[in-house]
């Protein structure tokens, strides 16, 4: 009987409610479950991962590995070393945000996804295979010339979900949105330039004029101070400072707390490589209005209100239709359902498993 494959993953930053993170984590378990000896190698480690994963400056005196499983959303210094080494590489790419959004903000972080965007050019060159969580993803690898590139989903954390199903249609609001004095519209992701929360506050500045009583709740930790600040500042210029909430990062229960009151779950993002939020959203029974753009309308599919014009006035009347007209509401939420439970790990994960037994048992690894 041949031996156990050794496969090592390596990914910049670790954590554990970051999506890329979950995925590792998730990745790392189904690995173990095949047999594979796994680890997990990171350019950051603290008090979180430390017994998780180990810093990628050890694997020098690791012993080999027949596969390296580099998970590329970022530029790093570890992704130098993976290149330097001989062993068969495979990508599992999660996109990396165009630096052009964040210089303005963070130089420090424009500069690590300039970086990234070249390196991803030199680990195209260099490795094998590919998986890629979007199509919007994978035309990124092809376009450097790629070839083997397996499109499937990202592997989402169920304790996002709702353990039951989601809210029946109808159920979510009590009525008050409909007549127009209450409105909860929710967005969950980083602040972030590519992000676009500015564009959320002015849309709602829209909403408040007709609908008073609408507030806008942001969940999410904060990617740029500067950010943070211009878009607390916008708010106060628009007028609407007492009708925006930023929440930060929040608990898992929390955050199901948030889905459970939003009546609309609105992304104006110009930059998503998957938008796993979008199918925490339908999971949980909220209506989606989001924007055309990046990898958005391949995650969102024919399951919400997809816009090619994120004007405030095109914004907040896209919100106002959802949540006052029943029947458009119920039939996003019934599709959103469905589009959720497509896209779950408990379908996704089978697929995953089945690229990489195939993947294991090649001649193609170093054994």
């Amino acid at each position: 009987m041949s031996r156990r494959p050794v496969v090592h993953q390596f990914i910049p930053s670790l954590a554990k409610r970051d999506a890329v993170g979950f995925h590792t984590f998730a990745l790392d378990e189904l690995l173990r479950e095949l047999g594979a000896d796994s680890t997990i190698y990171t350019a950051h480690i603290n008090s979180e991962t430390k017994d998780l994963a180990r810093h990628y400056r050890s694997h020098v005196r690791d012993p080999n590995p027949d596969l390296i499983v580099y998970q590329a959303s970022i530029g790093s210094p570890m992704a130098d070393y993976v290149l330097g080494r001989p062993e068969p590489l495979m990508l599992n790419y999660h996109n990396m945000t165009p630096p052009e959004f964040c210089y303005g903000w963070d130089a420090t972080l424009g500069a690590e996804l300039d970086l990234g965007r070249r390196q991803l050019a030199r680990l195209c060159r260099r490795a094998f295979i590919a998986v890629a969580d979007s199509d919007y993803n994978a035309r990124d690898l092809t376009e450097l010339k790629l070839k083997r590139v397996e499109v499937i989903p990202v592997l989402t954390d169920d304790a996002l979900f709702p353990v039951d199903e989601p809210p029946t249609p109808g159920s979510a609001l009590d009525g008050s949105a409909l007549d127009g004095s209450a409105l909860t519209v929710l967005f969950v992701g980083r602040l972030a330039p590519n992000k676009c929360q500015h564009d959320l506050l002015a849309a709602m500045a829209v909403v408040r004029q007709r609908i008073p009583g609408a507030e806008l709740v942001l969940v999410g930790s904060s990617s740029s101070d500067r950010y943070e600040q211009s878009l607390r500042e916008f708010a106060a210029e628009l007028g609407i400072a007492d009708a925006v909430r930023f929440e930060g990062s929040v608990s898992v229960s929390d955050l199901g707390s948030w889905y459970r009151r939003a009546d609309v779950f609105v992304c104006l993002s110009e930059h998503e490589g998957f938008c796993v939020p979008i199918l925490e959203a339908m999971a949980w029974g909220v209506p989606v209005v989001a924007f055309d753009a990046a990898a958005v309308p391949d995650t969102v599919a024919d399951a919400g209100v997809i816009l090619d014009d994120k004007s405030p006035a095109v914004v907040a009347s896209a919100i106002e239709r959802v949540v006052g007209d029943e029947s458009v509401r119920r039939n996003l939420v019934e599709l959103g359902s469905a589009r959720a439970k497509e896209l779950r790990t408990s379908v996704v994960r089978p697929r995953l498993r089945d690229f990489f037994v195939e993947l294991l048992k090649s001649g193609e690894l170093r054994r």
